[in-house]
């Protein structure tokens, strides 16, 4: 059985997610870790915390794939001054290599949106910003669903998603009738626009603000919460990374860790 480096995670990871796929303002590849360090165990998680890192540590996980870059846009240095420079400098103490799929996840065929398109029982789903040069990838999704309503749209997302959080945002009249959708997972406000051209009667991503609701222009809008839906997808695609990493030996496993800041007022 042939071992596997993390040069080779890498070249895995972007076969599933090309890192090219990336947007420009990203920042996705290898953060922390060096390219021949052996891998024989794979963290998932959506964000890198102290807890994360305490999990990889205990499972013997040699690298961490994150969606969301832990140096983003930059770090200034790497010292104990700040959190972000501690989780990175501490990855790097323990030798736990530290690579980050966003944007190119989230575009990616199979990825992050197509995975949220198929949870809302979306047909014919199509990017809603496709990419440059190949119009079956891009950011968020567009598609069709059975004849429903705002209401029982953003039910439906409270039931996929994120069903410790009930009380999700929903901006339109609740009766409106849907019958085509877009989404993107993440946030999703500056989407917008691509959504009502794309004639959607809703869109469901995360992060809306109050005057979305104007921009939106009688289109519903359902706010779910950004890091339930990413963690619920992500859990899902984990699966197809440890699928091409089976043949190496190398054992992939969701993060246990709930890394999400917010959480629903009781």
């Amino acid at each position: 059985m042939a071992a596997l480096d993390v040069g080779a995670l890498l070249a895995h990871i972007d076969a599933l997610a090309p890192f090219a796929l990336a947007e420009e303002w990203d920042n996705v590849g290898l953060m922390v870790g060096r390219r021949d360090r052996e891998v024989t165990q794979v963290l998932v998680a959506l964000d890198l915390r102290a807890a994360v890192l305490d999990e990889a540590i205990a499972t013997g996980a040699e690298a961490v794939v994150v969606h969301h870059p832990p140096i983003y846009p930059a770090l200034s240095a790497v010292s104990d001054a700040r959190t972000a420079g501690r989780l990175v400098l501490r990855a790097a103490e323990e030798h736990i290599a530290v690579i980050a799929a966003h944007t190119n996840l989230d575009s990616a065929a199979g990825g992050l949106n197509d995975l949220m398109a198929h949870d809302l029982g979306m047909a014919g789903a199509v990017p809603l910003v496709p990419a440059p040069g190949d119009g079956s990838v891009g950011l968020g999704r567009v598609g069709d669903v059975a004849p429903t309503t705002l209401g029982a749209l953003s039910a439906q997302s409270v039931a996929a998603f994120a069903p410790r959080q009930a009380n999700l945002g929903m901006a339109g009249d609740p009766d409106m009738p849907v019958r085509r959708v877009a989404i993107c997972t993440g946030s999703g406000g500056s989407l917008m626009q691509a959504a009502r051209a794309a004639g959607a009667d809703a869109y469901v991503t995360g992060d809306l603000k109050y005057h979305d609701f104007d921009a939106a222009e009688g289109m519903g809008l359902v706010n779910v919460p950004h890091a339930a839906v990413e963690a619920h997808v992500l859990r899902q695609w984990t699966p197809k990374l440890a699928d091409a990493l089976a043949s190496h030996g190398v054992v992939v496993t969701p993060s246990s860790v709930d890394t999400d800041p917010w959480f629903a007022a009781c």
